[in-house]
């Protein structure tokens, strides 16, 4: 699937003007009205679903699946780190802040269309710095 088409299906779903979003909202405004000491989360769904006409439906059918995917890859993700924070794992090498670092300092004086073989300096530099204060904040925790 093209990027674009991912992009339209993804706003499709969650614009604040598609069909099944303003059903949505609709219905979550009537239930939370009528039972408002909590309403099951599938039921606004289902009676929003029931409000599109069938043409409706299909359009936002697959934004629903792409809903789905990016949920599960959220979660899958999140059991990952989840694990590998546990285990005290690190993706990083010994030398490769330095490296990095190195290649930021090669491209000074860093603007905002500065490149390192074409990844933007900033977005590098950014990363590395949130990086170091991640590990120091790791560090600090571990020691207090």
């Amino acid at each position: 699937m093209a990027d674009d088409a991912f992009g339209e299906i993804v706003s499709g779903i969650t614009a604040s003007g598609s069909a099944f979003h303003g059903a949505v909202q609709e219905v979550r405004a009537e239930l939370h009205r009528a039972h408002p000491g909590g309403i099951d989360v599938a039921r606004i769904g289902h009676e929003a679903w029931r409000r599109l006409t069938p043409v409706q439906q299909a359009h936002a059918l697959d934004g629903l699946f792409v809903a789905y995917i990016l949920r599960l890859h959220d979660e899958e993700r999140a059991t990952r780190l989840n694990h590998d924070a546990a285990g005290g794992h690190t993706h990083l090498e010994d030398d490769d802040l330095a490296i990095l670092h190195d290649a930021v300092a090669g491209a000074a004086p860093i603007g905002p269309d500065t490149e390192i073989d074409g990844v933007c300096a900033t977005a590098l530099a950014n990363t590395l710095a949130e990086l170091e204060l991640l590990q120091h904040r790791s560090v600090n925790q571990d020691g207090s």
